[in-house]
């Protein structure tokens, strides 16, 4: 007998409505109502559910943010009034969904983690940190002396100082039982000449922490500051992309309202410190050992971590709030770290373009030499510069984040089950490299890119990106549109196709970023084979086949010996300012060097975007 009031019966309409799963970037379509958790199993996505989806674990943890799902269950409300469960969170296995949602998954709801790069080319210069420890040996008062504990401090250095008063009022408050109990001595903590902090005993370590905090994910790097050494690396999701995919739907969102732009602050600040936890916990150290921190990251972010107005960004003429850099209190800003520490954050250059770009001209040696040099960071939002002589020329091509799986039927970020690499024989039969090596579920930005050149390369597509409907490969679904099957339907593996929408989305998004290669180069008068070499960031970047990108015409044809992948050079930037008052200044001078070259200004800039759509 059917139980009416049983979860799975709350819903008995059919529809046809998709669930889009953030911040892995799958969306699927469902014609019947579905808990969430079999609609994430069937989406390939690996959920916690040590229970079997009984509601008794409460390790799948999700959020609903667009969509109308059944009440709470008595489950989740035993879960919610035990704390384990926030009131904007609910249970996959309880949750159901009959029409169109976004659900957002947690990383700790996860069993299997989306592939998020953090490693860049890096080579450490010598260490000259702005953080050193200074023992201070005191004179014990006296009747005759009667000196404060605080002037006592101040007298055994000549150069050292508070920043201020209520720093100066913070040390004096532990100060006196510290130097009584360690027979006057202390160890200070200092920046530069500036006393941030005061320990009884000799700190076992100096930590630094660099910081990239991208659209889509954010990567720590814990550094020693003494050797230089990288201690551990950590690479979170951004949880910002429960508010949108790309930066403009972020700035839309915070242009409802002062709330709204609180909850992205919100969000990044909790990211890092949950972040923070966990990456001094699996090298052994404490939080309180981290003197210094380097944050770098496009304009949005930027504006977004230093809670700083961001609504004019979204609107010509695209105004940054401030383009200066800031060294900021580490306790202002709400970031773990030594009592004390402070943030130092580069300016961004202009409204698109920000100091992760920055970050990755330093580390990739723009401006200390002549070379004609191209940079492309592929994202989101793509930025490319281009070095002759002594110019470099800065822009930012709306790329949107089609590479990352966004508005592909079957895309997805890289996690496993995604389509990483795909070759097409001359009689149309593909054949693809999925990450993980299992069943397929969805296609990645590579494996989309080599999915159309090799289209291309066999006749599948022709030069304005129209599949050929002659081909014996190419078919019709029901809605009257073209499609490739990438991945036939078996009975271990579902279909997985190419339509003609999606490949317009790819060719829209290689056609922003080859319109600004283009532009630049017409900007600086550089021919394809004057480019001395050409350095791709990202994590797109890493899997890129150049070869593929070359034919395409998402790169100029070059030799592909001049292409090279650096990984994530903004956080290889973020590392060299942390460790380094010289590279710092070194980014601050590069800075004013960059030219920024608005795209949309140019002229016959919709000309050189139509021909960078052309395959």
């Amino acid at each position: 007998m059917v139980d009416p009031t049983h979860p799975s019966n709350i819903f008995m309409k059919e529809s046809s409505f998709s669930i889009e799963f953030q911040p892995i970037g799958i969306r699927l379509a469902f014609s019947e109502p579905i808990t969430i958790l079999d609609a994430a199993r069937q989406a390939g996505i690996q959920l916690r559910s040590d229970c079997g989806g009984k509601g008794s674990c409460g390790k799948c943890v999700i959020r609903i943010m667009e969509g109308n799902s059944n009440p709470l269950t008595k489950s989740e409300e035993t879960f919610r009034k035990g704390g384990v469960l926030l009131p904007e969170e609910r249970l996959a296995c309880e949750a159901i969904l009959d029409g169109n949602a976004k659900v957002f998954i947690p990383t700790t709801s996860l069993s299997t983690a989306q592939v998020l790069q953090t490693e860049g080319e890096f080579q450490s210069e010598h260490v000259q940190s702005p953080i050193h420890v200074e023992a201070l040996q005191l004179t014990p008062p006296s009747l005759i002396a009667p000196r404060s504990d605080l002037e006592n401090v101040l007298a055994a250095s000549k150069t050292l100082h508070f920043e201020n008063d209520e720093k100066a009022l913070e040390i004096a408050r532990t100060l006196p039982h510290q130097l009584r109990k360690n027979g006057w001595k202390v160890y200070a903590i200092c920046n530069e000449d500036t006393i941030i902090h005061v320990k009884p005993e000799k700190p076992r370590q100096v930590l630094g922490l660099a910081i990239d905090i991208g659209s889509t994910k954010i990567a720590c790097y814990l550094m020693d500051l003494v050797s230089g050494g990288t201690l551990a690396v950590k690479g979170i999701p951004n949880p910002q992309i429960a508010y949108g995919e790309d930066i403009i739907a972020r700035l839309s969102y915070a242009m409802q309202g002062t709330e709204q732009e609180a909850q992205l602050h919100t969000a990044l600040i909790s990211a890092i410190n949950q972040a923070i936890e966990n990456i001094t916990a699996i090298s052994s150290s404490r939080i309180d050992e981290i003197a210094d921190m380097a944050v770098v990251g496009n304009t949005a972010m930027h504006h977004f971590f230093l809670h700083l107005p961001s609504k004019y960004l979204a609107t010509s003429p695209f105004t940054p709030a401030l383009t200066k850099e800031m060294y900021l209190s580490s306790e202002m800003l709400g970031v773990s770290g030594m009592p004390g520490s402070r943030v130092f954050v580069p300016a961004p250059i202009a409204g698109f373009v920000g100091s992760d770009h920055l970050a990755f001209l330093l580390a990739a040696g723009f401006g200390e030499d002549e070379t004609i040099r191209l940079g492309i960071d592929i994202g989101t939002n793509t930025e490319i510069a281009l070095q002759k002589g002594k110019r470099i020329v800065s822009c930012s091509t709306a790329s949107g984040p089609a590479f990352e799986g966004a508005h592909i039927r079957y895309g997805m970020r890289a996690s496993p089950g995604a389509i990483e690499h795909v070759s097409i024989k001359r009689d149309g039969q593909a054949k693809c490299a999925v990450i993980g090596e299992g069943e397929a579920v969805g296609i990645c930005g590579s494996g989309i890119l080599d999915a159309i050149s090799e289209m291309k390369r066999v006749g599948i597509l022709n030069q304005r990106g129209r599949l050929d409907t002659g081909h014996s490969h190419v078919a019709i679904n029901e809605d009257g549109v073209r499609y490739y099957p990438l991945l036939p339907a078996s009975e271990s593996q579902r279909e997985i196709p190419l339509s003609q929408k999606d490949i317009d989305q790819i060719l829209l998004a290689k056609g922003a970023i080859r319109s600004g290669i283009a532009i630049l180069m017409d900007k600086l008068g550089v021919q394809a084979e004057e480019i001395e070499e050409v350095l791709i960031a990202g994590a797109f970047g890493s899997y890129l086949n150049p070869y593929h990108a070359i034919q395409i015409g998402m790169l100029p044809v070059l030799e592909l010996s001049k292409i090279k992948a650096v990984g994530n050079a903004a956080g290889a930037g973020a590392r060299l300012m942390l460790l380094s008052e010289k590279m710092r200044q070194k980014a601050k001078a590069l800075s004013e060097k960059i030219e920024h070259l608005e795209l949309n200004t140019y002229p016959d800039f919709e000309l050189f975007f139509a021909n960078g759509i052309r395959l």
